[in-house]
């Protein structure tokens, strides 16, 4: 019994040790891995660099599939270029990939995973998710698919003077990127919106007599206390807000009603 208890052990361990040496990654999975997060270290000193055209040609010639958001779109190699290489494109004030993870997936592919910070020229520093698929094709590594998943807060709010829950004046910044928006809701104070630049949409109103609002840079809103309103931004935006404290929000639920 005892011989047979130490053949098992032995086994055991034999498994382990087979098992632990299975899963270190080869020499060439290794320099695999190297010329990956070489390739992710250059790219985030181009697009800190704003170098349009590098960035574009990072991409896959074949095209790429942006991912994300319950889509799946294949984006040719010039469509690309052209947003890279025009205004519908900003480089970050800074830009830090996280907590990066490659898997080599064989010899010519590989999956990786990270997170990465991005600031705004304003100053505004937004999180992402990140999951990639590279290909090597004639030698180089390129993006075949992609999907940069932006954490629900589109928007940061910054306090500029007084505060919101004392009984006095105050005022903040509201700096919001593209598809931002906030539900319904409704505060109980007077609101002062000043768009300083891009601009906002406002829903102001109950479900009977709601109007569409279009604030264009240097215009002013008036949001009246106890008034049901959604907002949302297409393009990066910056507001100011002004009131006098102390505020309460309610948001809106399903259940209730959207009258004053």
């Amino acid at each position: 019994m005892r011989k047979v208890c130490f053949l098992l052990i032995c086994s055991l361990s034999l498994v382990g040790a087979f098992g632990v040496a299975a899963q270190k990654p080869t020499k060439a999975e290794a320099e695999t891995e190297r010329e990956i997060r070489a390739f992710y270290d250059s790219y985030a000193e181009d697009l800190r660099g704003g170098r349009r055209a590098a960035i574009a040609g990072r991409y896959d010639e074949r095209g790429y599939y942006r991912m994300g958001a319950g889509g799946k779109e294949l984006i040719s190699f010039e469509e690309t270029k052209k947003v890279y290489l025009s205004s519908q494109w900003s480089p970050p004030k800074s830009f830090a990939w996280r907590e990066l993870s490659v898997d080599v997936l064989a010899k010519d592919s590989a999956l990786v995973t990270a997170l990465f910070d991005w600031q705004t020229a304003d100053g505004v520093t937004y999180k992402f998710s990140y999951t990639g698929v590279l290909t090597k094709r004639a030698g180089k590594w390129r993006i075949r698919a992609e999907d940069e998943n932006r954490s629900p807060n589109l928007y940061a709010i910054e306090p500029v003077s007084g505060n919101r829950s004392a009984a006095a004046p105050f005022k903040y910044i509201v700096r919001a990127q593209p598809t931002a928006s906030v539900g319904a809701h409704r505060h109980s104070v007077d609101l002062r919106l000043t768009v300083k630049s891009g601009r906002q949409f406002v829903l102001l109103g109950d479900l009977e007599n709601a109007r569409l609002q279009t604030i264009e840079p240097g215009m002013t809103l008036l949001i009246p206390a106890n008034t049901w309103h959604a907002e949302w931004w297409e393009t990066e935006t910056v507001v100011e807000v002004e009131g006098t404290g102390p505020m309460r929000t309610e948001n809106a639920t399903p259940d209730t009603p959207r009258k004053p």
